[in-house]
């Protein structure tokens, strides 16, 4: 039953003309049960006659040509894709549902961004991915000098995520032909574009018409950024992939993190994205050379806070070594709030899932440690919690169950009703909880102002019993004296 109902949904462009097909056969019949029963036809009524069967003949092989069209023509796309194991039923729906998609714009980079865009292209092509840039393999002593160069693995791993024939895309971005120096097809295609358009972001862009992306793909900026960091024993590092070397070999926690050059330009087309979503995603992915380092260029923290859309912080599975040991969901949430603003999460997406001994093993995750959730330690007292199963194990390893978190995402942007989810609102149990104390001060400074009262009374009692002792003895001490001098 469930399947049949699902053939009537809004967007397969079937309906209407199934819909016209049987108001048709309708007409058609009523014409010929009358004429069957009526004996006596004047012109009029047999011209009306002849006119609505004539109109329902059309009408039936109209319906049901445009009918077949479509599922022909969508069907025959697909083939073209060799794509052969989609049922139509999904075909049917996937252009209209996906162009009238929510409006989303994921901000992160590494492993953690592709794996979410990958959920996210079955429910909107309106995505857009910002991707951090500044992954440099540079040792410290040239990072110093300005060799720093733009480099596209994350926007590679991206395009392939969105591409509607993932499997191959990857293959072909990823290949690295003998006599290339290591050169990936991937990497010399995006700057062959480059060379061509005349800019990393159009090249981006001439990409994703060239290999039918859903969605779009934009470097947060298209300066040379390098990134630094102040650890907590003093050090500082320069660039990313020392910071996320040397945090790992030191076991020194990141203090603070920032950007060797401080005025960026962010690229224009990710500031119009972000100010047109309707939910703006940020993460998961290494929490600061990945996902709070797209704060530090101004005009794009400036543009996440003027953003009337949904912010969503979504928490990594696991602490990532070295860069976030021991780090519980609180720690995660304000330290994004630090960097981009406070009170500007509205929802954060957490793992309540098990991860057992035998997983963190299997997957050679013994340096790391689950996300532990503490609601009482965020200070973000009016953001929204969502505690859901979320973990997938592939061989890859211990990965966010993408088609979960994009429907989570999806009925998150499109409405306020959340259905089954796991909401906890930390600010209606704070505000409780706020009131009980407020009250229980209140009550106890109006005790003790009672009691102070009281021994003020008492106190200005005693003093005025004094006063009247000693003014009745200095009267009878004055009458003794004027005796005494009487007597003189």
């Amino acid at each position: 039953m469930k399947e049949i109902l699902e053939w009537f949904k809004p967007g397969t462009r079937v309906k209407r003309y199934i819909a016209i097909q049987i108001i048709s056969i309708a007409i058609l019949i009523f014409c010929v049960i009358s004429l069957t029963n009526t004996l006596d036809l004047n012109k009029i009524t047999l011209i009306a006659y002849i006119f609505l069967i004539t109109l329902s003949v059309f009408g039936i092989i109209f319906s049901f040509v445009f009918a077949q069209k479509n599922i022909l023509y969508i069907s025959l796309k697909n083939i073209a894709k060799k794509n052969k194991s989609i049922r139509v039923k999904k075909l049917l729906y996937s252009d209209p549902r996906l162009k009238k998609g929510a409006r989303v714009v994921v901000i992160g980079g590494g492993r953690g961004l592709p794996i979410l865009l990958k959920g996210l292209k079955d429910y909107t092509s309106n995505i857009t991915a910002i991707v951090n840039v500044s992954d440099d393999d540079a040792s410290i002593s040239t990072a110093m000098n300005d060799v720093e160069k733009l480099t596209p693995g994350d926007i590679r791993k991206c395009l392939s995520a969105l591409s509607t024939n993932e499997a191959d895309m990857d293959k072909l971005l990823t290949y690295v032909e003998e006599n290339s120096n290591g050169q990936s097809v991937g990497n010399s295609i995006i700057s062959s574009l480059i060379k061509i358009t005349g800019s990393f972001t159009k090249a981006v862009e001439k990409l994703s018409e060239i290999f039918d992306m859903q969605g779009n793909i934009y470097p947060v900026t298209t300066d040379d950024i390098v990134l630094c960091a102040g650890l907590e024993n003093g050090e500082v590092v320069v660039g990313k992939e020392n910071i996320i070397e040397r945090v790992k070999e030191m076991k020194t926690p990141i203090k603070q993190i920032f950007l060797k050059e401080g005025s960026i330009n962010p690229t224009p087309e990710v500031i119009d994205a972000i100010k047109n979503a309707q939910v703006i995603v940020i993460g998961p992915g290494a929490l600061y050379t990945s996902v709070i380092s797209n704060f530090l260029i101004d005009d794009v923290s400036k543009a996440i806070i003027k953003s009337r859309a949904k912010k969503v912080y979504i928490s990594n599975i696991m602490n990532q070594p070295g860069q976030t040991d021991g780090y519980t969901l609180a720690r995660y949430v304000n330290e994004v709030e630090r960097y981009l603003g406070k009170h500007i999460l509205d929802y954060a997406i957490v793992n309540k899932g098990e991860i057992t001994k035998e997983m963190i093993k299997d997957f050679n995750q013994k340096e790391s440690t689950p996300v532990k959730i503490d609601l009482e330690n965020i200070q973000n007292r009016a953001i929204s919690v969502i505690k859901e199963d979320l973990v997938l194990a592939t061989k890859s390893g211990i990965i966010h169950d993408n088609k979960r978190l994009s429907e989570i995402i999806v009925r998150l942007a499109k409405s306020r009703r959340t259905g089954d989810l796991n909401i906890v609102r930390i600010k209606k149990k704070h505000m409780k909880k706020e009131k009980k104390i407020s009250n229980k001060k209140n009550m106890k400074n109006v005790s003790t102002s009672k009691k102070n009262n009281l021994k003020n009374t008492k106190q200005t009692k005693k003093n005025i019993a004094k006063e009247e002792k000693i003014t009745a003895h200095t009267k009878k001490t004055m009458e003794k004296i004027k005796k005494t001098m009487k007597k003189g």
